[in-house]
């Protein structure tokens, strides 16, 4: 199965990611979502719910959650993913030029964060080079930790850029989806990965303003075999 490790919907203000939509793109193409707002846990019937949380000293993912995350405290933020029985996701660490990435808050090598992680993203579709990707497998490897991989999809046409290919598990159960992801990343870790367009970053700061404004509208869409349409 086809697994994306870091979605976003239009309930981030930086994100045209309507949710009917979305679940529409992801069955046609397979596709199961771990669902990260910012700052906000969005539950569907489709998707696993996260979010990826702004503390103190950057941003992190939570996945399999049950309320929302929050303290602002990184640590105490970590601590209460893990008290709902969720994993901790860290997510685009080494892209500098996001202002909340872990790389820019002297964290990345402290003792007492790196026990609290589960799972480095690895491939990021959204990095404008490769390169915080590489930096970011590397970390990944020298510590031993588990490798994941996201779209980090804000718009329809971004989803599917990067997914991980593991064996089918309880989608209710983050162990059990441990144990398929150690078992994929050690038969190679298979995973699909392709980088998206800069232009696209530009576009998330114009949701943002647009969603602000309150004058959101979505285009009407519509399918062919080959592409989404706007009309």
């Amino acid at each position: 199965m086809k697994v994306d490790m870091h979605v976003h919907t239009i309930n981030s203000s930086c994100s045209l990611n309507p949710i009917r939509l979305l679940k529409k793109l992801c069955s046609k193409m397979g596709i199961l979502p771990m669902i990260c707002d910012h700052n906000k846990l969005t539950k569907t019937d489709f998707g696993i719910p996260g979010e990826e949380i702004s503390t103190d000293r950057g941003e992190f993912i939570g996945l399999f959650l049950n309320e929302t995350v929050k303290d602002r405290d990184i640590f105490e933020a970590m601590d209460k993913v893990k008290e709902q029985g969720g994993l901790i996701y860290l997510p685009h660490p080494f892209d500098e030029k996001r202002v909340r990435s872990l790389c820019r808050y002297n964290i990345l090598n402290d003792k007492d964060f790196k026990k609290r992680v589960d799972i480095v993203e690895v491939f990021n579709s959204r990095c404008e080079d490769n390169r915080p990707n590489e930096l970011a497998y590397e970390y990944a490897k020298i510590n031993n930790m588990l490798m994941g991989v996201g779209s980090d999809s804000h718009f329809p046409w971004e989803l599917g850029n990067a997914y991980l290919i593991v064996e089918e598990f309880d989608r209710d159960n983050p162990k059990e989806f441990l144990k398929v992801l150690k078992k994929n990343n050690k038969n190679g870790f298979k995973y699909y990965g392709k980088l998206g367009s800069p232009v696209n970053m530009l576009c998330s700061k114009l949701s943002k303003r647009i969603n602000k404004s309150g004058s959101l509208r979505i285009p009407k869409l519509k399918f062919n075999k080959d592409m989404i349409r706007y009309l």
